[in-house]
């Protein structure tokens, strides 16, 4: 439970009491931008699945990533080929990160559809002729009530009623999981809750007939930075931290981010330093002057958000120190594209999907 939230904890102990070594799939959107929750957090998780015996298989939607403008800002033009090389950029990132990928198999959703055409798109149109039109919609109402979409990014369902594709995406989505039967266990995004929500309830219109509801793990997600997003241009991008930004991206997400002093809840600063940076380091270092306090280490998000609510803890200080663990994290990261051979081409994969942070 510690990589994330389940809809059901007692199907995830069964589970984990009958199978010592279960078949854990990840779902993965190519990104040309790898917001540091899909970076970071499945990193930490994936490790920690393959450090508790799970063999993990990261699933590459490519074909579903043709469907959304809103990633690549349809400048991939829904290309396959694209996709698979912005999945293997993905890889790319991940191992830069430093997630075990000896220990993981990629797979990519293009090829189980092209080796199982007859079982996918029949599964397709079932899923979609048995669920309702309001229900997805509320799926998908639930996951634009967050301030993030996905692994992040701007909410653009605030001000719009969804597209048909966005509308057909659950549908493909639970296919997808359904269409891999071997999975024991899925770790999700958010923004799959609800495709893991129809798998389930088409499970159960299903029951009698050999359909087992999925179990699925989703990765806490990163808030806005902003105080304001609705607010804010939509191309802003201080709203968040990605993977490759540079000191000076990361320096000035920092310096905008809504950080309200004695306040816990609801501050997004904090909720990065309990989801990113304690679950990486195990600790938070707040380097500090002597006349207020000195320096001070903390190795729970308890002691921290203590020292925070009664001021011995200011806004500045938690920034600055928020932004030297980022860039301490990150560095690995910069470094590795700074020394690859294939950088440049790394660079026009994320250039034609448009990426939208500074990472020069």
């Amino acid at each position: 439970m510690s990589i994330g939230d389940c809809v059901n904890q007692n199907e995830l102990k069964q589970l984990l009491e009958k199978k010592a070594a279960p078949v854990c799939y990840v779902w993965c959107d190519p990104s040309p931008c790898m917001h540091i929750t899909q970076g970071i957090s499945v990193t930490v998780n994936v490790n920690k699945m393959i450090k508790a015996g799970c063999k993990v298989k990261i699933l590459m939607a490519d074909w579903l990533a043709r469907l959304d403008p809103e990633d690549t800002d349809g400048r991939f033009g829904g290309d396959l080929t694209e996709m698979k090389e912005l999945g293997s950029y993905n890889l790319e990132v991940w191992k830069a990160a430093g997630m075990d990928l000896d220990g993981v198999e990629p797979v990519w959703l293009s090829d189980g559809i092209s080796r199982n055409e007859n079982v996918y798109w029949p599964l397709t149109m079932d899923v979609a002729r048995t669920s309702e039109l309001g229900g997805i919609k509320r799926f998908l109402r639930f996951h634009a009530s967050k301030h993030t979409k996905g692994y992040g990014s701007i909410d653009r369902y605030a001000r719009r009623d969804f597209n048909a594709a966005e509308i057909l995406s659950p549908c493909l989505q639970s296919a997808g999981m359904l269409l891999f039967p071997e999975a024991d266990l899925w770790l999700l995004s958010l923004d799959q809750r609800g495709a893991h929500m129809l798998a389930r309830e088409y499970c159960d219109a299903r029951r009698g007939k050999g359909d087992r509801r999925p179990v699925a793990l989703f990765n806490n997600e990163l808030p806005n930075l902003l105080e304001f997003p609705e607010m804010e241009m939509c191309g802003d991008p201080r709203w968040a931290v990605f993977m490759e930004d540079s000191e000076h991206a990361i320096g000035r997400a920092m310096r905008k981010a809504f950080c309200p002093p004695g306040s816990v809840q609801g501050n997004p600063c904090l909720e990065y330093i309990q989801h990113i940076i304690l679950p990486w380091f195990g600790k938070f270092e707040v380097v500090r002057r002597d006349e207020d306090g000195g320096n001070k280490t903390f190795v729970s998000m308890e002691e921290f958000a203590d020292d925070y609510k009664c001021g011995a803890l200011h806004p500045p200080d938690v920034k600055q120190a928020l932004e030297r663990a980022l860039n301490m994290m990150l560095q690995p990261v910069r470094d590795h594209f700074r020394n690859k051979a294939e950088a440049n081409k790394q660079h026009r994969v994320r250039c034609k999907g448009g990426a939208a942070s500074d990472s020069n």
